[in-house]
C-alpha cells in the first residue's frame, strides 16, 4: 500500500520539470516565431525601413533616389528606342 503512495516532495519535484520543460518549449516556439517573422521582411519593407543603403532614413534622400532611378531608365529606354529606330531606317525596313 505504501508503494502506491507517492512522496509529495516528490511529485512536487516533478511537476515543476513538468513546467520547466513545458515553458522551454514555448520559449522556444517564440523564438521560432520571431525568427520566421524577422525572414518574411519583405525587400520593399527593408528598404523602406533601412534605406536604399541601409544608412538613409530620411524619406527626402530615399524620393530623390527613386526620381534618379527613374530617370536613368527612362533615358536608357530613349537610347535603345532611338538605336533600334536607327538601324531599322539603314536596313530599309523602315521608310
Amino acid at each position: 500500500m505504501e508503494d502506491s503512495k507517492t512522496n509529495p516532495d516528490i511529485q512536487e519535484q516533478v511537476d515543476s520539470s513538468d513546467e520547466n520543460a513545458s515553458d522551454q518549449i514555448i520559449n522556444n516556439e517564440e523564438v521560432k516565431i520571431a525568427e520566421s517573422t524577422s525572414k518574411n521582411d519583405s525587400i520593399f519593407k527593408r528598404v523602406l525601413e533601412n534605406g536604399f543603403d541601409g544608412i538613409t532614413t530620411n524619406p527626402n534622400y530615399k524620393l530623390l533616389a527613386l526620381l534618379i532611378i527613374l530617370l536613368i531608365n527612362l533615358s536608357l529606354f530613349f537610347l535603345v528606342g532611338n538605336i533600334g529606330k536607327t538601324f531599322l531606317k539603314n536596313s530599309g525596313i523602315l521608310g
